[in-house]
């Protein structure tokens, strides 16, 4: 009897030794194989994109459909992916990068530079950048010029010299991709592909949402329209008097394609001369009921939703609840909300109250807190209520939560980004950008 449990025993060490051994063989195999899909893909050519709004990663995506149409393998990569590893096994790497604001880099690739070793030698790269921004800001392009003179420092060759495109002009990208495809040796795509489409919506309701209020005028428009296969966290363009020699403007859409309407919120901007901006001024006084706008739709895929019954932290300041609105109009049922919305004062700038205060009472919202700066007796900014609230921030983070910042990048906008720095640390703010539960829309 002994001698069979002894056996018995034996047999048992005998297969889990083995199945130890197959397992660790699988293990060796699986390491082998991903060792090899890695240098596969760095040996690759390499289209690495930054961008805040959407564009950038759109034109790295056309790029490489058109390598792969030629039948020339191609890698997109988002710039905070670019590690060392893949700078040093690739031979080229094109970089389409946008910059915002004050010269600033996307929020996911604000600390690439910073991450970038200097003893990476990089004399074997063949580099190209393409530069997006906006020549209305005073640092045009800037992060575009930073990351190529960092990389040519570490040694890299530039193969086409730096581009830059303002405000996504048509002629700017179609010049650009003649050069880009000679580059490559592949067929240029037709500058028609870069021209958006044009839809046409009816203004039928304007609401003026501050009458009394000593600040610019803050109205909601209303339009139908048969086109509504926008996004939450998306915008549109809009030629100021549909006049499309006009500079177009940009708008975040303030309502689900849900609801069957295309609502804006837009503040009436006002120069130093006392007189109202060309197109807010149109859109919120000229623009008749009845009449319409051409407008076209842009996909923001770095503001989209993370759709998950996780709670989501959203911070505004004025026209910011524009493109909040949506997303809080579409979040689950019985899913915790937080919304922290700036204004001026308490008296005249409680924006949208009625609907606001519906979803706090039914707990769509579970907490809404206004943060008045020009209150008489608590002036408070956005972020005084992270700091207040410090506890319950942390607590919704470490439960998945996902923030949501949108309105002006001054004041309000890298206020709240050092709040959270401040409070959260550095390292944990790089986390959440990197698993896109930090998404900003900043102006």
């Amino acid at each position: 009897m002994f001698e069979i449990v002894a056996d018995s025993t034996r047999q048992l060490m005998a297969a889990g030794l083995l199945l130890s051994y197959c397992g660790f063989c699988i293990w060796v195999w699986r390491g082998y194989r991903a060792k090899q899909q890695v240098h596969t893909s760095i040996n690759d050519r390499l289209i690495v994109w930054a961008s805040q709004s959407g564009n950038a990663q759109q034109l790295t995506q056309q790029l490489q459909q058109q390598l792969i149409t030629a039948g020339k393998p191609a890698h997109c990569l988002a710039l905070d992916q670019l590690s060392t590893t893949h700078l040093q096994h690739s031979k080229q790497i094109i970089f389409i990068v946008s910059t915002f604001g004050d010269g600033e880099a996307p929020d996911h690739a604000r600390l690439f530079l910073s991450r970038l070793s200097a003893d990476c030698n990089l004399q074997h790269l063949q580099i190209h950048i393409l530069g997006l921004g906006d020549s209305g800001y005073p640092d045009f392009c800037a992060f575009a010029t930073q990351l190529q003179t960092r990389l040519v420092t570490q040694g890299a060759h530039v193969c086409l010299p730096l581009m830059t495109v303002d405000a996504m002009q048509a002629s700017d990208l179609e010049l650009w991709n003649l050069q880009i495809a000679q580059l490559l040796s592949i067929p240029a795509q037709a500058s028609s592909h870069y021209q958006p489409a044009w839809f046409t919506a009816t203004l039928i309701e304007r609401t003026h949402l501050n009458p009394f209020s000593t600040s610019p005028g803050l109205y909601k428009l209303r339009f139908k329209t048969a086109h509504n296969t926008w996004q939450a966290g998306d915008t549109l363009l809009i030629h100021p008097h549909n006049n499309p020699d006009q500079h177009t403007r940009e708008y975040s859409i303030a309502s689900s394609a849900q609801s069957n309407y295309l609502e804006l919120i837009v503040r009436a901007h006002y120069d130093e001369n006392n007189t109202v901006g060309f197109c807010s001024g149109w859109l919120c006084h000229s623009l008749n009921i009845h009449q319409s706008i051409e407008f076209s739709p842009c996909s923001k895929p770095n503001f989209h939703a993370i759709h998950n019954s996780k709670p989501a932290i959203f911070i505004g300041a004025g026209s910011g609840i524009a493109g909040l609105r949506a997303h809080i109009a579409e979040r689950p049922t019985l899913s915790q909300n937080w919304l922290i919305l700036g204004e001026r004062s308490p008296l005249t700038d409680k924006i949208l109250a009625e609907e606001l205060g519906q979803w706090h009472k039914s707990q769509h919202l579970t907490h809404l807190d206004y943060a008045f700066s020009r209150d008489p007796i608590s002036p408070r900014y956005v972020q005084d209520y992270l700091h207040e609230h410090q506890q319950r921030l942390t607590d919704w983070l470490t439960q998945g939560a996902t923030i949501y910042l949108c309105g002006s990048l001054q004041g309000m906008g890298r206020g709240v980004q050092h709040t959270l720095t401040q409070l959260l640390g550095e390292e944990q703010m790089y986390n959440l950008q990197q698993q896109g539960r930090y998404r900003a829309d900043l102006y």
